[in-house]
Parts: structure tokens; sequence; C-alpha cells
């Protein structure tokens, strides 16, 4: 049983928002930590023929049968070629195991993989083996980030909030710096200002004076590395827009929080400046799908499943469109393709 009854009605609200519908596809879904079953009951409400839900801590399969929504899952603890060779969809996380030699029995005309990755990286995804990038008859697919329809970078920017809180940053009237580039520092500057915060700016991708920003490092609260996507540029440390020894000059009680880009947190240590997360990858974006919240996570994984739908009911190269439009991208091809469901 769901453990937690918002996701029931969550799964219901997001199945008929965006037209979910999975008849005759058969799905394999990951179980995920905040409510192992969601994705299952996901694709039962809309309609999914065989429901598998990978959990790697389990050594048997088990088949749970719901009596609340009338119809069966199945739980695995391994993906084998004979389960592949049945599955039309699969979402997938970092954690389910797909192996160059069996995906030939998934790789056909009706099948697709669909990204749910826990850090967020939907459209540029780090943990996908490059053997399945590189097998031209296999689609893997992820929603596309920079599409403001989507509304990933409001989710994004929420998250930033909560992880001010976590730092004990009371944000209204705090003086906070960001460092980042396009739609989504704007959605973060947009929100911290209307919470009352007094915000300062870093375009990564003009070439910006950096005694602007050394005018303003003075009694900084925090600062925010934010460069999504990755410009290549160093933030903080000695070739970075910020040096550590100006942090230490003028605001050595900042915070850092890290989202994405390049920092030297050797630095900061030796600084003796607080950052979070303590352990920072520098090339992916520093957020996961369980900070997100009930709403958030539902929607997602919903949003996930429908651009799988679409994509094998296009054909696989047809552009569809409806009232609402959510790009995504082709992962093991350049182009952009469109999803359309209706609100």
């Amino acid at each position: 049983m769901l453990k937690n009854k918002n996701f029931k009605a969550l799964a219901q609200q997001y199945t008929n928002k965006y037209n979910l519908n999975l008849q005759g596809f058969n799905v394999l879904v990951p179980a995920i930590d905040q409510e192992p079953l969601l994705l299952g009951i996901l694709a039962g409400i809309a309609g999914a023929g065989n429901i598998y839900i990978f959990d790697s801590k389990i050594n048997i399969n088990q088949t749970y049968v719901s009596e609340e929504f009338g119809f069966s899952v199945k739980f695995v603890g391994s993906v084998s070629a004979e389960l592949l060779s049945g599955l039309n969809i699969i979402l997938k996380d970092s954690q389910m195991p797909l192996q160059g030699e069996k995906i030939a029995c998934f790789a056909k005309k009706s099948s697709v993989i669909s990204m749910f990755p826990e850090n967020m990286e939907f459209a540029n995804p780090k943990n996908l083996d490059p053997e399945l990038i590189q097998k031209k008859d296999l689609s893997i697919i992820g929603l596309d980030t920079e599409d403001p329809k989507l509304g990933l970078y409001q989710q994004f920017s929420h998250m930033i909030i909560k992880k001010c809180y976590s730092l004990a940053i009371d944000i209204f009237k705090s003086k906070i710096l960001l460092i980042g580039h396009g739609n989504f520092l704007n959605c973060t500057l947009s929100l911290l200002k209307s919470a009352g915060a007094v915000v300062y700016t870093y375009n990564t991708n003009t070439n910006s004076d950096q005694s602007y920003v050394l005018k303003h490092l003075k009694d900084l609260d925090a600062i925010i590395a934010m460069d999504y996507p990755l410009t290549g540029s160093q933030l903080i440390g000695s070739k970075g827009i910020i040096s550590i020894c100006d942090i230490v000059d003028y605001c050595p009680l900042v915070k850092v929080i890290h989202v994405c880009g390049k920092i030297e947190t050797g630095s900061l240590k030796l600084g003796n400046i607080k950052y979070l997360p303590e352990s920072i990858e520098q090339e992916l974006i520093n957020l996961k799908m369980k900070e997100l919240g009930e709403r958030g996570i539902t929607e997602l994984a919903t949003l996930s499943l429908k651009i799988a739908e679409d994509f094998l009911k296009s054909g696989k190269n047809t552009l569809t469109s409806g009232k609402s439009v959510v790009t995504y991208k082709l992962l093991n091809n350049a182009s952009s393709l469109l999803s359309g469901g209706k609100i």
C-alpha cells in the first residue's frame, strides 16, 4: 500500500491533468525511496498492461495486488532479457541496471527509455551507460529542462529556498549573490526578491565586470553557485569569478550553496568558509529528486511517463502538439521533439 495517502490523490490528479494513457503498454519503473509504489500506481491508473517495479533491495520477485486500485504490480530485483523483451516503456533511474548485451531484447520499434534521474539531469544524464547512448536502434528520451512550460526552474528555485533555510539563512533582508545564467537565474532571482531578499547577480554568459562582484561582496549572507546548464566557467577559486581571498577579506561569514558549476572546495575549506553540500560533484546539478516534495515528484514522474507515451504514439519521428506542449530530447540524437498533453 501507499505509505502516504497524499500520493494517491496526486497520482490521480496528475494522470488526469496530463491525460496519461498507457493502455497497450507494458512498463518497468523504479521504486523510489519516498514511496516505492508510486510510479507503479501512476502506470496502473493510466491503464498500463503489465507493470513491473525494480527494487535493488529485494532478492525474490514479489507480486502486489492493489484492491484499492484494481490492478497488480510485480516487484523485481533484477532486469532479465526475458523481462526486457516484453516491455514498451522503461522509466529509468541510476539504480536500474541496463546492460548492453541484454538491451537488444528491448530495442524494438515499440519501445522507449524515459529518464527519471535522482539528480534532476533529465536532458543530460551523467549516469547513463555510454554503450546505451551509442545504440542506434534504441530510443532514450529526457525532459527538456529549458522548456518554460515545464516549470522545472521554478521547482529548482524553491529547492534553493529550502537549502537557504537549512543553513539558517533568514531570507528576508538577507544579502545574496547568485552566479548563473538564463531562465534558472531569472526564476531564482524573482523568487528570492519576492521573499524579501536583497539579491545581486553575476551572469556567466556575459563578460560582466568583476568589480561589480567585489563591490557587493561586503556583508553577503550567501553566495549561490548555480551555473546551469554548465558554461565551463570557474565560479569560485583561483581562476574564478570570485577568489577565496576576496571572500575571506570581504565576507568571511558568508555561506556558499553549490547547485551547479565549478568551485574549488579545497580552497573553501582552507579559508574556513561554510558550504553546502559537503560532498560536491562539479559536473552535476546538486539537487535531488527527494528534495522536491510530494507534488513535484508526482508531476515529474507523470510527465516522464507522458513523454514516453507520446513518443511511441507519434511513431518516434512526428511532432505532436496540444493545448499544453512539453519539449523533450532524444538523448541519442541531436533533435528535440514536442510532446502535447491536455490540461
